[in-house]
């Protein structure tokens, strides 16, 4: 009887080790596949403290002003936020602000930014802050780069090709903190590049301060689709 217990116990003890390192060799498939890359992505060291800025806009009710933020943005942070929730388990999606809204405090911390600066303040201060460095400049409708102008394109109304941007940088206020930026010719080239960086920003290759102008066409019913890079910066 003592020799079979032995027997089970050992055969006990076996398979929970071997249940043990079934799991952690799962979990480290896992971090190397799924989390690691989307880290690579985004390469906020805290990302508890990340604020997430979004454009605003006023309508008039005629009774108040109600802000409001772009389709683009809205569409952009519905691909963005699955990727920042694989990379980081202690983020805070409730610090999402308004530009005109942002504490000036948070303008120094790790910031997600989303819209051009013609609708965006934090863009705005942003992209002036950063001017000397960076390969292009944005006004009178069109994104300069090293002096070739780019422009997306329109007909009957309706934007058809879009340009968007992409910012992946240390805070020009705050060298300590990290600012990635995401803005466009027009709100569809925020998503174009919201597209970009989810599906292409985990690359090796890239290194982790980047400037990235890509294209998108867009379809009647406001599809955007694969963007393709114009121009890279490191």
């Amino acid at each position: 009887m003592d020799s079979m217990l032995e027997a089970v116990g050992s055969e006990l003890v076996s398979a929970l080790v071997a249940a043990a390192l079934t799991g952690l060799v799962g979990l480290a498939r896992w971090l190397l596949a799924r989390r690691l890359p989307a880290r690579r992505i985004w390469r906020f060291e805290k990302a508890a403290e990340l604020s997430t800025v979004v454009d605003t806009d006023h309508v008039d009710t005629g009774r108040y002003r109600r802000p409001v933020s772009g389709l683009g943005q809205v569409r952009a942070l519905s691909l963005l936020v699955p990727s920042l929730h694989l990379a980081y388990r202690d983020l805070d999606l409730e610090k999402l602000h308004l530009s005109a809204h942002l504490p000036g405090s948070a303008l120094e911390g790790y910031l997600l930014v989303l819209g051009g600066p013609k609708t965006n303040e934090t863009a705005g201060r942003l992209l002036t802050a950063m001017a000397d460095s960076l390969p292009f400049r944005t006004g009178s409708g069109r994104i300069v780069w090293d002096g070739t102008p780019y422009e997306g394109d329109a007909a009957d109304g309706a934007v058809t090709r879009d340009l968007g941007l992409v910012i992946r940088a240390p805070n020009p206020f705050n060298p300590a903190a990290r600012v990635v930026m995401l803005c466009g010719w027009s709100t569809y080239g925020t998503l174009a590049a919201a597209r970009w960086l989810t599906t292409e920003g985990a690359d090796r290759s890239l290194p982790a301060d980047l400037t990235a102008l890509v294209e998108s066409h867009v379809l009647p019913d406001g599809h955007v689709s694969p963007p393709r890079v114009l121009r890279l910066s490191r």
